[in-house]
């Protein structure tokens, strides 16, 4: 399944992606049944723990591409995705080069890397163990969410291994000293997202963003590729306060 989304991408196709912060695997499984091309399970700021990621996982990632949000750039939280089966790593909080060598390092056996060599489930779900196979099964975004990382763009972009940049549009906004919630057509930040966009089809990186669906087909004109549209959180809260206001007049 991740050999079939970088297809897709290399055919320059946009893939939406849902974002997983209830810890249910219940949920992940309603929004992966419902046929979104990938989720995401956000560790970071989501409720989501290590266990429930583990069953989200063991539910969904024969379905559809699982990608995993860290809380952290950390080593030992990135291989222990990856063994477990997570089709990509979106990063948070790169501020430059080192962070994004460090984030491939992780993903990567030696000599290339630091990464422990233990494909216990993740030989099992794609069926391979050799370490060159293992290792280019995940799909690497390092976030684009400070302005230290915007000012390091061309830098980060540059690190072999990387297959994307994320951008975190609230983070990224707060750090421009622009406002919260985001305002996708503001010139500034209109901008930076461009220049995302510019950076990555020179380095052949895909373009990708947490946004939403009143703004997706804009910002895929715009030229990102990956773009989350819902959460499972806001899709029950919305749908609810909707239906009280049908029924409430």
């Amino acid at each position: 399944m991740v050999d079939h989304l970088r297809q897709r991408w290399a055919s320059d196709a946009v893939i939406y992606n849902a974002w997983l912060t209830i810890p249910s695997p219940w949920s992940a499984e309603l929004l992966a049944a419902a046929g979104f091309p990938s989720l995401t399970i956000d560790l970071q700021h989501g409720l989501i723990d290590d266990p429930t990621a583990l069953q989200i996982l063991h539910t969904i990632d024969r379905r559809c591409p699982v990608f995993v949000r860290l809380a952290w750039n950390e080593p030992a939280a990135i291989m222990r995705a990856l063994d477990r089966g997570a089709a990509g790593i979106i990063a948070p909080l790169i501020t430059g080069p080192a962070d994004a060598q460090a984030l491939v390092a992780a993903c990567r056996f030696p000599p290339e890397g630091i990464r422990s060599y233990g494909p216990v489930r993740v030989g099992v779900v794609y069926g391979v163990a050799e370490p060159a196979m293992v290792a280019r099964l995940p799909f690497i975004m390092p976030m684009i969410e400070t302005a230290s990382a915007l000012d390091q763009l061309e830098a980060i972009a540059a690190v072999p291994g990387i297959d994307g940049l994320y951008v975190g549009p609230a983070d990224l906004s707060l750090s421009l000293g622009l406002p919260v919630p985001v305002d996708f057509a503001d010139p500034p930040f209109r901008a930076a997202l461009s220049r995302v966009v510019e950076v990555c089809r020179r380095h052949h990186l895909v373009a990708g963003i947490y946004a939403s669906p009143e703004w997706a087909a804009d910002l895929a004109t715009l030229g990102f590729r990956f773009i989350t549209i819902v959460n499972d959180s806001d899709l029950i809260s919305r749908g609810a306060i909707a239906a009280l206001q049908r029924v409430s007049g």
